[in-house]
This record gives C-alpha cells, structure tokens and sequence, in this order.
C-alpha cells in the first residue's frame, strides 16, 4: 500500500503573511496586492492572520532581509503554524535558499501556502513545486546579470557600488568613497592595536568597552574584526571583482601596517575544528521508521578506532527510549534510495507521465483572468483617487498631507502598473507540459556523486522512505500512480550493528542530528 506523508490544512489554524516588493521589480504584485489576496487566501482556508512582515524594495537574490529573517526566527515562537506567500520566488531566488528556509519552518511546525501559485498538496504539487523554484533560480540569474552590468560601470569610475562601503568611509555627491570623520579613527585604532601585538579578543573587548560599533551598528566580533583587518581597500585600493585601482579610493592605513598586519594574521591563525554538518544527512525529513512510524534523524560519532559512523536512528528511540528499531548506515540507506531515482530519472516514459500529471495540476489551479481583472479595478480605484486630488488642488487646496498623499498615490499606481504589466505577459510566458518535462530531464545532467544534486533529487522525487529491521525498505515517490510505491529487501546490506561501535547503545554523540 502507498504511503503518503501529507501536511494537511486546518481550518483555525494561526497564520502570517510575508509580502516583498523589488525595486528591481519587472511585472511584480504591490506589496497592497499581496496583502489584499493573501488575506482572502486566509479567509477561504479559514486561516486567523496575526502579523504581516513586509520588506519594501528588498531582493530575494539573497536573504539578507529584516523582516523575512524575523520571521524564520518567529517560527520558533510557535505562535503561528502558516505561512502565506504571493509566490514561490518570495522565499528565496534559488533551490538551495528555499529549502534551506522551508526546512527551517518545517522543523518548527510551520508550513508555507502560495497564493499565485497554487501548490497541490499532492506528489505533483511537489514536482510542480519543483519546477517554479527552477523558474525563479532562472529569473534571479537574469536580473543578477542585468545588475552586474551597472554596478560594473559603476566601479570603473570607482564608485561606491552598494553593499561594499567598509567601516571608516562615506560616500559623496559623485558616489565617490570619502573617509568618514566620524568611523575612521575606528579603523585606525583596530590596525594599531593588532599590529602592536594586541590578540583578537583584547581589541574587541577595547573597541566594545569604548561603546564603538561595526558598520551596522552591532558590537564587534571576531568575524567582523576579521573582515576588516584583511580589506585591503583601507590602504587606498578601489577593488570590485577584477577591477582594482591603486589610489581609487583615500588611505586611511598605511600599506607597510597593512602588510604586517596580514603576516600576523598568517602566524596567528589556527585551523578551525571540523564540525558535522546536519546537511549531509540527505534523507532528512524524508526517512521513518518503519516500527513507530517517527521520523529519523541523522547522528555520527568516533569509535574506540578512531574512525568517523554516520547512522540514521529513530527519533523517539533516541528521545524517548519507546522504540526498538535498530539504526541503519546512513551510507547504505541513501545508496539504495538514490539507485531507486535514477531508474526513474532515466525512464523516459514514466517522465512524460509525472510531466503530464504535474502540467494538469498546474493548468487546473490556474486563476484566469482573476488576477489580472483585479489588477485593472484597483488602478481605476488609485487613478480615481489622484484625479479627485488633482481637482481639490486646482481648487486651491494644498498641503503638506495633501502632498504626501499625492506621493502615495502615485508610488502605487507604479506599482500597479508594473504589475498589470507582469499579468499580462505571463499569459504568452505560461508553463508548459514541454517545460516541464524539460525540467525534469535535466536531472540526468547531473553529477549524483555531489551532495547538492543528491539533494536536489531526493527533495523533487522521493516522498517517503520506510525501513524495517527485517531488511524491507517502503520508498513513495512523487508522482500518482500505483508504481509509485517500491518495497526493497536489501537484507544482505543491512548493517545494525554498528551502531555498538559507539560503546553503548544508550549512548549518543552529542554531534548528532537533531532538530
């Protein structure tokens, strides 16, 4: 029998909503917009909203934004169990930042609902999932590249480019970088120290204690004082990528302080100590035992050799000592899971039928022209509004609110138009089955010895994986049908007893996978 492992939605549940707008944006919803439907998303699902995180003219090329990193923190707080998005792209512009962040509220009990694109809860949805990550990676490149080339002009006349002015320097009327008076000293202080032979944790106490703080206006760590004691901008140098320009930018450290204080920064480093990384366990999220049905959870350790073990071991036997299901190699367990995908990766046949299921998803949850006739009634709301404005100022009322609320009008009716825009285009830029099945035959292109193409196949096609003691092994795939279901007897390469290697079998490494 198939197993499903399904999120379901519940009616009641507590619910936030986060809304972004670019200011690089091409066709994007207003951040209005966005709140406006999620809200009715909200009330068809029967969902409580109990705080909105709004982050204006932020990219998702990466996820240095305020109120989206309150928010993964706020899963924490178990105070909501639903996120609700306009879009896929809003949670991060390429595969490895989404998962990395749905992960991170999966494991805090909360899940992620799109409003523009409906995604199934089902193995297509899944897939379909899948794929418009793919789309967005793609549409983050192509905006990367359009940005690169401006910040690269930028930098041949050795301007500031954004997000690379150092402690100690402001910019000027021409972006041109200039010391900054009040920051500098800082800089100065940092370089004299360490170079008269103060440690690390000496400079940051005296720089904390003195109440100086980074560029962000945080106190100073080891990372940050790291940063700037190897930027050789300090020393007058403009440098962005492969253009450097000797004396593009003012000195504020001497190049033979520089130079010195690099070599001590050679003969004092220490080799960092190696830790486990959680990643490397691929089937997490994805692997369950077989005997209670609780998830299980990567764990490694040294035995009395010496050599490193990585196992997979039931979560509720770890915690809670109430299961007996032995602890399986983590070598041996995702060799055979990924032997299973690649015999569907390279099925052609079985990939025309995933991508012909997932299509009729997608072209079933599709909204017609909803959106778009939306779009046309709120900017004929907003232009009715700034012609009633435009009246009241010809009739001699003006104001500083009146002003403001002209501004306002304005700014969203920009955006609206941008986004009437973007409606319009995605009906000749619609996903098609071709696409699709595209998509998914390009995993055959990958290298499956990498760890992240690893995890990228196991993430789009494989649901579940059980494993029993017994040597059976249940793994449901991501796609409806009754083959999607595979029992394995792999009894010749099960391995439990390993797990005595550690010394005891109620003694774990404290280096472990738990969430």
């Amino acid at each position: 029998m198939a197993v499903r492992v399904n999120t379901i939605a519940d009616e009641g549940a507590f619910a936030v909503v986060y809304a972004r707008y670019s200011s690089h944006a091409q066709g994007e919803q207003s951040i209005e917009g966005q709140l406006e439907k999620a809200h009715a998303y909200a009330a068809a699902k029967g969902y409580k909203i109990i705080h909105e995180y709004i982050d204006r003219a932020q990219s998702g090329k990466s996820d240095n934004r305020v109120e989206f990193q309150k928010m993964l923190h706020d899963t924490g707080k178990k105070k909501f169990q639903v996120i609700i998005l306009w879009k896929v792209d809003r949670f991060g512009r390429n595969r490895e930042e989404i998962a990395i962040n749905k992960y991170k509220c999966r494991k805090n009990g909360v899940r992620v609902e799109y409003v523009a694109e409906h995604i199934p809860d089902t193995p297509e949805g899944v897939i379909l999932e899948s794929v418009l990550e793919g789309f967005a990676e793609y549409y983050s490149l192509q905006l990367a590249q359009n940005v690169k080339r401006g910040l690269r002009v930028s930098a041949e006349k050795c301007q500031c480019t954004g997000g690379n002015r150092p402690l100690g320097y402001t910019t000027g009327k021409d972006k041109r970088f200039e010391i900054d008076p009040k920051t500098a000293p800082t800089v100065k202080l940092i370089f004299d120290m360490y170079s008269n032979g103060s440690s690390m944790a000496e400079v940051i106490r005296e720089l904390n204690s003195r109440g100086l703080r980074t560029l962000r206006g945080k106190p100073f760590t080891k990372n940050s004082l790291d940063t700037i004691l190897k930027n050789e901008k300090y020393t007058g140098v403009y440098i962005y990528e492969d253009i450097r320009v000797e004396g593009g930018m003012p000195r504020i450290i001497e190049p033979e302080v520089f130079a010195k204080v690099q070599e001590m920064l050679k003969i004092n480093k220490r080799a960092p100590a190696h830790t486990w990384n959680r990643a490397d366990y691929i089937l997490t999220d994805k692997l369950f035992c077989g005997h209670c049905g609780s998830q299980m959870v990567g764990v490694s350790g040294i035995s009395h050799t010496g050599a490193k073990h990585s196992y997979y071991i039931c979560a509720r036997k770890k915690r809670e000592r109430t299961c007996d299901k032995k602890a399986i190699r983590q070598a041996w367990i995702e060799r055979i899971v990924l032997r299973e995908v690649e015999k569907i990766i390279n099925d052609d046949d079985l990939l025309k039928i995933i991508a012909a299921k997932t299509y009729a998803y997608y072209k079933a949850e599709q909204e017609d022209d909803e959106q778009l006739q939306h779009l046309q009634e709120r900017r004929k709301d907003v232009q009715k509004a700034i012609d009633n404005l435009v009246k009241a100022i010809e009739g001699g009322m003006f104001n500083a609110a009146i002003k403001a609320r002209m501004d306002a009008l304005e700014a969203q009716k920009s955006e609206l138009d941008d986004a009437l825009a973007g409606a319009e285009l995605s009906k000749t830029l619609e996903l098609t089955e071709k696409q699709i099945l595209y998509f998914l035959m390009q995993f055959r292109n990958m290298d499956l010895t990498k760890i992240e193409s690893q995890k990228r196949v196991i993430a789009t096609f494989v649901n579940s994986v059980f494993v029993y003691d017994d040597g059976r092994i249940t793994i449901t795939f991501n796609y409806s049908s009754d083959t999607n279901t595979v029992t394995l007897h792999e009894l010749p390469n099960t391995d439990t007893a390993g797990v005595s290697g550690f010394g005891c079998c109620a003694e774990w490494p404290t280096n472990d996978g738990r969430t």
